[in-house]
């Protein structure tokens, strides 16, 4: 239930924020005209571009850092197995 609620009144937060920011802007682009667009608009589509970057920069350093782990256990393993080989009697 409480989740339900914290659900309920974030959703109202959000659609207060958006009601106070229709105006619209005037946003310079590298080339041609400004565009005039509303703000909530803009700001929704930055936020939305910083989180698509953001999940991707995890992505490649998870996948980095278990590529990296999966060659230091093979490493270890096959050190090991040399250890092993040099010990037999």
């Amino acid at each position: 239930m409480r989740k339900l609620l914290l659900i309920v009144v974030a959703g109202a937060l959000v659609l207060l924020f958006a009601l106070n920011n229709t105006h619209r802007v005037e946003m310079s682009v590298i080339f041609g005209r400004p565009l005039h667009v509303r703000l909530v608009f803009l700001l929704l589509s930055t936020f939305l571009i910083g989180h698509f970057s953001a999940v991707l920069i995890n992505v490649y350093v998870r996948t980095k850092i278990g590529s990296t782990a999966k060659r230091a256990e093979k490493r270890d393993r096959s050190h090991d197995a040399e250890e092993d080989e040099f010990f037999v009697e």
